[in-house]
């Protein structure tokens, strides 16, 4: 399964950092493998490797947790709505509203 991640607040990111996570501390999207393969036929996650320098993929952990960065990773994932507006992407969107509101990060686990 993968996983994206967002912790609710500046301790819960301290502790996902050291695999610490108490109850409470994440908002998780868990993807099956269709909405995996969904999420990666939108292109969406080589938009975000592209643009922000990152590499989502299934073999390293990745995260953005610079403010800047996920406001322009909320504004990939909207425009690529535009045009396949899937719920995994909804999905996605609405996580990364999250670590926006929360000031925290966004993590992905696959």
């Amino acid at each position: 399964m993968k996983c994206i991640s967002v912790p609710v607040n500046t301790s819960a990111m301290e502790r996902i950092d050291f695999d610490k996570c108490i109850d409470g501390d994440l908002i998780e999207l868990t993807l099956d493998e269709d909405n995996y393969a969904n999420l990666l036929k939108s292109n969406v996650i080589q938009q975000l490797n592209n643009e922000l320098g990152l590499n989502i993929d299934d073999y390293e952990d990745e995260k953005i947790t610079d403010i800047d960065k996920l406001i322009i990773a909320r504004n990939i994932i909207q425009n690529t709505i535009m045009s396949n507006n899937s719920e995994v992407l909804i999905k996605l969107l609405t996580q990364v509203e999250n670590a926006i509101k929360y000031k925290t990060g966004l993590f992905f686990y696959f």
